[in-house]
């Protein structure tokens, strides 16, 4: 049995016709019924029944299909695999962020590719639930967010970091001298929230559950980026992991007098995905970058 066989087989079973089979494969129909032939014969089985109008799968033809389908990927696995170790200086990751955590990226981004010129960096920002299923589905390599409300059958998370969710506010606002503040004492505070959805939002919901706060929401927002320039200006406060602004001095972060505050940073991979030698050295290269501490058992395996 020779691969070539296999390849032919299943263009075969996905083109229900040898003429276009052949013509996608780019060889002659001849070459492509002689191999099927050998190949039947040596399996001492018809693959395939065959009359004049068209060609489909016979009961062992379909019997043998999916074990075709795992030579094939296996083969095609192992052939990324080999290049992916034997070349670390180009590529591509495809990494997903959550609108939470993607403020989080840039010095990372930034030292990765002065370190590593030849890999590009197709960074997609989304909610989880949209991210999570880019993941299962083989188009991100891995997805950085906070830890999910819910958990993935198929997806495995591992801790970066610890933070909390805490207001944030301008350096000159009233609250910047405050270390910490009561939710109840923030109902005087005109409010600038991220939008439902987005984890900061989700942990700030979690918060308020069975309670009857009266806030002074202002403004609803999806995008980090215009949510902070208006903190920065205005006397609006909102709610964000600590971490998100940590390298911002214009901002000051005031803890919250509540027990369930903290946010774990995590990444996710698929699992029984095999990680990319180049997705190892992005993921090492955002713990290093943000002094995270974390247990690096799953990039070192």
């Amino acid at each position: 049995m020779e691969l070539r066989q296999i390849k032919y087989f299943l263009q075969i079973a996905e083109t229900s016709s040898f003429s276009e089979a052949s013509r996608q494969l780019c060889i002659s129909q001849s070459t492509v019924s002689q191999q099927i032939k050998q190949l039947e014969d040596e399996l001492g089985a018809e693959l395939f029944v065959r009359d004049s109008h068209s060609v489909r799968l016979s009961d062992y033809g379909l019997q043998f299909l999916p074990y075709a389908k795992r030579i094939a990927e296996d083969v095609h696995s192992g052939i990324a695999r080999i290049k992916d170790v034997a070349d670390l200086s180009v590529g591509t990751i495809n990494v997903g962020a959550t609108y939470t955590f993607c403020p989080l990226m840039g010095k990372t981004i930034e030292e990765f590719m002065k370190s590593h010129p030849g890999i590009s960096i197709r960074l997609t920002c989304s909610s989880m639930e949209e991210l999570m299923q880019m993941l299962e589905n083989g188009e991100l390599d891995t997805v950085l967010s906070y830890r999910p409300s819910r958990m993935f059958d198929n997806i495995e998370s591992h801790i970066l970091f610890s933070s909390n969710l805490c207001v944030v506010a301008g350096r000159d606002h009233p609250l910047a001298r405050k270390d910490k503040v009561r939710l109840v004492d923030l109902e005087k505070y005109p409010l600038a929230l991220p939008s439902r959805g987005l984890q900061a939002r989700n942990e700030f919901d979690r918060l308020l559950f069975g309670q009857n706060y009266k806030f002074d929401v202002r403004l609803e927002v999806n995008d980090l980026n215009m949510l902070l320039d208006l903190v920065s200006r205005t006397e609006l406060i909102t709610f964000l992991s600590a971490a998100t602004v940590k390298d911002k001095p214009e901002f000051c972060t005031i803890a919250i007098d509540h027990n369930e505050t903290e946010m774990v940073g995590s990444y996710h991979l698929l699992k029984g995905q095999y990680i990319k030698m180049a997705t190892r050295a992005f993921l090492k290269s955002l713990i290093e970058n943000n002094a995270f501490m974390i247990s690096m058992d799953a990039l070192t395996a």
